[in-house]
């Protein structure tokens, strides 16, 4: 009986190891300079921790990606979130603080329209509950997740299938 419990114990400890050992192998480490991403209008630049990237990349794929898979847009495939569209938007969403507004309170992309009962925002909870729970980090992690995309893979990220 204290055998069986010592290898009950032991078995536990092994997997338990293993699962450390192996989600610190799963980090990121993304360059500094892919890091860091332009704060707001004005240019000042902000370099996000690995940490931050890998919680934005993580709050993207559960509350963006089934639209706006690889920085592509399903719904308008004319509008990414590739740099030279964040930059044509008025105003201008190439920035983490855009970015984070944009998710508060989404218009058109000339910026004339409202459109939170078509986006989602966490303006209209009621309609899009998977924003319910962001806060604002969330959402500072989720801008400067989708900026340090567009230094990681440029001219790839929003541009459809022919990259990916």
């Amino acid at each position: 009986m204290r055998r069986l419990k010592f290898l009950w114990i032991a078995a536990i400890t092994l997997i338990l190891g293993f699962q450390v050992a192996v989600q610190s192998a799963m980090a990121v480490n993304i360059s500094e300079s892919n890091r860091t991403v332009k704060l707001n209008e004005a240019g000042e630049t902000v370099t996000i921790t690995n940490q931050q990237f890998e919680l934005g990349k993580r709050e993207f794929n559960n509350t963006c990606s089934q639209c706006h898979m690889s920085g592509r847009t399903k719904t308008n495939p004319n509008v990414t979130l590739g740099l030279g569209d964040l930059e044509g938007a008025f105003p201008t969403r190439d920035n983490l603080l855009a970015i984070v507004d944009y998710t508060k309170n989404p218009t058109t992309y000339d910026g004339e329209t409202d459109i939170s009962d078509l986006h989602p925002s966490t303006s209209r909870l009621d309609l899009w509950p998977e924003m319910r729970n962001l806060t604002q980090e969330d959402l500072e992690n989720l801008a400067g997740y989708i900026l340090a995309e567009i230094n990681i893979r440029g001219d790839r990220w929003g541009a459809g299938k022919v990259y990916d």
